[in-house]
């Protein structure tokens, strides 16, 4: 397997939305020989200008494409025997791409290895909930080592033996391209010495409806292998949907120890975002998709 490096960074919005992930990476990554693959679905969130500030920036425009088709567009043109993902509102720590290809090197056998994801965007306690819903499980410190579950998008890393030649209708959901790859006796290992911050801040409303998009775009990602009993048990299921999320979101920043963070003040504003997420699910199981995975960023 070539170890050369490739990453994806996929960005619906304009320049310089992604400029300071970019410039994490510029150094490290050239350091490496690794490509940076930006996968635009603004047709603009990198501009000619930029060119020479990034020479080893390859773009990829679909103008209109979600996240998931962006991440999905990347992966299929990376040349790199591994490759790595990050989201345009992260900056990755100056050792991340050496952690990186040390880490599969050391795994040689490992199908996806993710990292550490540290909350960036401490300013606001709505910014706090977010980060805890969605990344409790994978803040500082995480256990190293095979692991069902591993950070997603924000930091993680194929083998390229595992991607598929063709991504389906919607893209790459990676949680659930985990599971798949699990399911087929693949190994995901996790690593806490790879390190990304995550950057982003959005009012109470548009943090609600991130969560409803989110889980309506989960949903529609689901339902194309899912049978009609199948399909009315997650319907059944959303009703007991926000107390579980609730729930693993509290033992896992519990088993952090991080309650001393803002995440404790911020439990109050975790129960409009658990009841978004659910009712995002419950539209999806029962309308479909629709929009909805073009309106996450």
């Amino acid at each position: 397997m070539s170890d050369r490096l490739s990453i994806v960074v996929a960005t619906t919005h304009p320049w310089p939305e992604i400029r300071e992930c970019l410039e994490s990476l510029r150094d490290q990554a050239a350091a490496h020989g690794a490509e940076i693959l930006v996968a635009d679905g603004d047709g603009a969130g990198f501009p000619e200008a930029e060119a020479r500030n990034h020479p080893n920036v390859r773009v990829l425009e679909r103008r209109g494409a979600s996240v998931f088709a962006l991440r999905a567009l990347g992966i299929s043109q990376a040349s790199g025997g591994i490759i790595a993902i990050t989201e345009d509102h992260c900056r990755v720590a100056p050792d991340w791409c050496a952690r990186i290809l040390d880490a599969h090197r050391e795994h040689p056998d490992a199908a996806a290895i993710g990292g550490a994801v540290e909350n960036g965007a401490t300013s606001t306690l709505i910014d706090w909930a977010n980060f805890a819903l969605v990344f409790s499980p994978f803040m500082p410190p995480i256990r190293n080592g095979e692991s069902e579950q591993i950070a997603l998008q924000a930091n993680i890393s194929y083998k390229r033996r595992v991607i598929p030649e063709a991504m389906g209708r919607l893209g790459m959901m990676e949680f659930l391209f985990n599971r798949e790859i699990r399911a087929r006796g693949e190994r995901l290992v996790a690593d806490g010495r790879i390190l990304v911050h995550h950057h982003q801040s959005h009012s109470i409303r548009r943090t609600c409806s991130s969560h409803f998009h989110n889980g309506r775009s989960i949903a529609g990602f689901r339902l194309a292998d899912m049978t009609g009993i199948e399909r009315l048990a997650r319907i059944g299921s959303t009703v007991i949907l926000p107390p579980f999320l609730l729930y693993l979101t509290l033992r896992n920043v519990a088993g952090k120890g991080r309650l001393k963070d803002g995440i404790l003040a911020s439990v109050p504003l975790l129960l409009p975002l658990v009841v978004s997420h659910a009712a995002g699910e419950l539209v999806g199981y029962v309308a479909g998709p629709g929009d909805s995975p073009r309106r996450i960023d």
